[in-house]
Parts: C-alpha cells; sequence; structure tokens
C-alpha cells in the first residue's frame, strides 16, 4: 500500500515508522525541515506522566510508556529522563482530588506529602494548606530527540521524508487519495493527516474541526542559589494544579530551569509573524516563581514560543474524513499531547491500514461536537 503524511511532528514521524515497519511504501511531507520551530514538536523536554485529574488519559498513558522505551532502545538514544513528577496545591482543590482519586483507580503508585514534607524535600515555597503528589515514574521527554529518532528509523525502514515540501492540494477520490506538490499530481492509497496547527486549514474542503490555534510562551530561569538542588536527580518535573504552572529540572544543553504556563493563550494564525518571545510573559513567570520557587529568578537564558492546537473540550480528535474513508486525520492535541504522540502514531497507522487501533476512540471522534 502507498501511503502519504502530511505533517512530520511527534505524530506524523511516528506513524511513518510504525507503517514502515509493516513494509508499506510510506512518503511523508513537511512544509517545513524536520524538527522545525513553528509547530508545537520541537525543544528539550515535555512533561511525560500517568498523572491526570481523569483516568481515561492515565490509561492511555500506561499503553504509551511501553512505546517509549521501544523508541529508545531501537534508537539508541536517551529520549526520557525520569526524575519524578511533583504535582501540588491546595488540598482540597478540586484538581488535587480527583488527580489522586485517578491515580487510586487506575492503581499507579505514587506518595501523598504534607506542606511540611514536601519543603523538607524540594526547594518549593508550599502553604500549609497545600499537598503535594509526588510520581516516581514521571519525567522528560526530549522532544526534538523523539522526533528526530522516529524519522530516522522511519527512513531506515523505506520511508520517504520530503522536507521543505508544501502540499497546496488533496483531493480524494473513490480508488485513493491525489496530493500535489510543487504543481505535480501523485496518487496514494491512503492519507494520514498529522499537520498540527495546520490541520483544521487542510481538512477545511470538507469538514470543519473546532480547534482554535494558540500562542504559548516558555522560558528557562538561572538559578541564583542551591543549583544541584535543580538537578534530576534531586529534582522532579512539577506542576502546580491551582495556577498550571509547570516545570523542569536543569539537563543537557540550556542552563537554567525551564517554566511555562499551560493556560491558553491568544489565538494565533501559524502562518503569521508575532513569534517574538515578550519580556512581560517571562515577568509573569518570575512573579509567579518568587512565591513558589524563589532559587529560580534569575536572568532568562533563553525563552520561545511555541502553538497548541486546542479543541473545546482538549481531548484530542481522531478520525476519518466522512465520506472518504481512506483520509484519516489526527489533531487538537491542546497542549498535552507530546507524550500521547507515539501512541497516536502507532493508532494512526493501525487506522490506516483498517486495523483495529486498540483502544476505543469514540471519545475522539469528531462527531462529539454535533451535539
Amino acid at each position: 500500500m502507498r501511503v502519504a503524511i502530511l505533517g512530520l511532528g511527534g505524530v506524523g514521524t511516528a506513524a511513518a515508522r510504525f507503517l514502515a515497519a509493516t513494509g508499506h511504501q510510506v512518503v511523508g511531507f513537511e512544509q517545513f525541515g524536520l524538527d522545525h520551530t513553528q509547530g508545537s514538536s520541537y525543544g528539550s523536554s515535555r512533561i511525560i506522566r500517568k498523572v491526570y485529574p481523569d483516568p481515561f488519559y492515565a490509561r492511555l498513558m500506561e499503553a504509551a510508556y511501553p512505546l517509549w522505551t521501544d523508541l529508545e532502545r531501537e534508537s539508541g538514544e536517551s529520549l526520557l529522563l525520569n526524575c519524578g513528577g511533583f504535582f501540588f496545591g491546595p488540598e482540597d482543590l478540586p484538581e488535587m482530588i480527583a488527580t489522586e482519586a485517578a491515580l487510586d483507580a487506575v492503581g499507579v503508585p505514587y506518595q501523598r506529602w504534607s506542606a511540611a514534607e514536601a519543603r523538607a524535600r524540594l526547594p518549593f515555597r508550599l502553604r500549609d494548606h497545600d499537598c503535594g503528589l509526588f510520581e516516581p515514574q514521571s519525567g522528560l521527554l526530549r522532544a526534538s530527540r523523539c522526533v528526530l529518532a522516529n524519522a530516522r528509523l522511519a527512513r531506515s525502514r523505506g520511508a520517504e521524508l520530503r522536507e521543505n515540501t508544501l502540499v497546496d492540494a488533496v483531493e480524494p477520490n473513490a480508488s485513493g487519495v491525489r496530493i500535489r506538490t510543487g504543481g505535480v499530481w501523485e496518487t496514494y492509497d491512503r492519507l494520514l493527516i498529522t499537520a498540527g496547527p495546520w490541520v483544521g486549514r487542510l481538512l477545511q474542503p470538507w469538514v470543519t474541526l473546532p480547534v482554535t490555534v494558540t500562542r504559548q510562551q516558555y522560558a528557562y530561569f538561572t538559578l541564583t542559589n542551591r543549583r544541584s538542588d535543580f538537578s534530576p536527580d534531586r529534582f522532579p518535573v512539577w506542576i502546580d494544579m491551582e495556577t498550571y504552572y509547570y516545570g523542569f529540572p536543569e539537563h543537557d544543553e540550556i542552563p537554567g530551569a525551564k517554566v511555562a504556563l499551560h493556560r491558553f493563550g491568544p489565538p494565533f494564525d501559524p502562518d503569521s509573524f508575532g513569534r517574538e518571545p515578550r519580556d512581560e510573559d517571562d515577568e509573569a513567570a518570575r512573579a509567579y516563581l518568587r512565591e513558589r520557587l524563589p532559587d529560580a529568578t534569575g536572568p532568562v537564558t533563553h525563552h520561545q514560543v511555541c502553538l497548541y492546537t486546542v479543541t473545546p473540550d482538549t481531548d484530542f480528535i481522531v478520525d476519518r474524513l466522512p465520506g472518504a474513508p481512506r483520509v484519516t486525520y489526527v489533531g487538537g492535541l491542546s497542549g498535552h499531547g507530546f507524550k500521547f504522540t507515539v501512541l497516536l502514531g502507532q493508532i494512526a497507522a493501525r487506522l490506516v491500514l483498517d486495523q483495529d487501533p486498540g483502544h476505543d476512540l469514540s471519545r475522539f471522534a469528531l462527531s462529539r461536537f454535533e451535539n
């Protein structure tokens, strides 16, 4: 079978690897270079965790973890840094209560720390009415390395990945799918669209995806004191469940601790300008750190803008095109999807091949927005 993939970020490269491994002819198209900075799948780190207020996603992560381990083994690279995860907030915060209940329901081991216990272990300033959940299997994924590892393995298995190649037309028909690049049409048996912030635009002729692309900024702050306390062997990834600030230990080549806010930023056209980081966003994060993590309030060593593609309910969209079942698409990862990309790539590959995806995808169906 001849399969085209539009968009070679986290999901697209994973799907290319899985499809190529089954012996199918795979051609991937990326309008930029691999690991470009215009979308959502690049950078040194993304949190990986089973800690969710929703058991549905916690269970999905049970399936994703072994796939990341497989990718790490096959690539021979260090892709997953297991430093544990610390998730904190007021004891009576609904998100904290739901998260602990979900961990219990799924059977994920964790430790519950009082504010005093957390302060004794980590350099956070917790209030007396706060508590924390420490989950030892959490950590970080080296996002760019993951994408490039998937791409390299896909190519080694025969996939053709065309970089800097813009697809300007798609035409499903009764026998397959035609794709046009540079005025030249090519025919494929199946098409998978995993184009991140551009997925809605590509599908616009057939369906309207209820997604909003948002601008998000993160920054690395110099550690002003107790730097050794922020190394991965002593400091976990973390999420403040009340404010949704989150961060990482100091690791790899960029000095400082990475901090970001998981609140949806302003709507953004992915083809527009305006990707320059804003000092006011850095200052808002620094103001938060002064209250919660004062040893990480030094000068910014690096900052970057990335994009979310957000659905109204923040669940993903995984479906086939109505009336054109040869076209499968994945989108709307809503800022929490990278940890699932290897699993979504496997699911998408199975859908493309008309196989059982291995998971109940009804929650990801586009039809959920019809009511």
